[in-house]
């Protein structure tokens, strides 16, 4: 007796299916210490599961691992729509909003995470740090001319123009 036919999954299984095997691949290079590859892994898995809150949060903390700090606002923002009651999120979307010096945003999704269960010390423990560890920036957060030299040792040489030389 032959084997039945078996029908090709729908899009949505595929996609479904397709998105599952790329998360749990997000995931593996996550946990090895690799958030540029769980990135691509948890992009893939947005695009095919555009409604799964876990991928675009992993996806958001990947990107925040990464100091991509908007990008991770963007998806970790996706996130908290599509689960409100995930307090990690809230809580991750916090840190990258202190990274950038939005602390009034910061102390609101702190806020959001904790009385949606999230470890108030912990929390502010990672947010302190990461305010410690910020820059002093100039307008338009851009580095200022003292912090550039400071860095290089002497000031940076100025652009010549276009087609002269230097």
């Amino acid at each position: 007796m032959p084997e039945p036919v078996r029908q090709p999954p729908s899009a949505a299984e595929s996609g479904a299916n397709g998105a599952q095997t790329h998360f749990e691949k997000g995931l593996r290079a996550a946990q090895t210490g690799f958030p540029d590859q769980a990135a691509k892994a948890f992009e893939e898995a947005a695009w095919l599961d555009p409604g799964n809150a876990e991928a675009q949060f992993n996806l958001g903390t990947a990107y925040l691992s990464m100091g991509l700090f908007e990008q991770a606002i963007v998806n970790l923002s996706n996130a908290v729509k599509l689960r409100p009651d995930m307090p990690d999120a809230w809580g991750n979307r916090a840190v990258a909003h202190a990274a950038l010096g939005e602390d009034d945003r910061s102390q609101a999704d702190l806020n959001e995470a904790v009385r949606r269960g999230g470890n108030p010390d912990g929390l502010r423990a990672v947010i302190e740090y990461v305010k410690s560890r910020r820059k002093p920036q100039g307008p338009l957060g851009l580095a200022t001319a003292r912090e550039i030299e400071g860095a290089h040792g002497s000031p940076l040489p100025l652009s010549q123009g276009a087609g002269q030389e230097r």
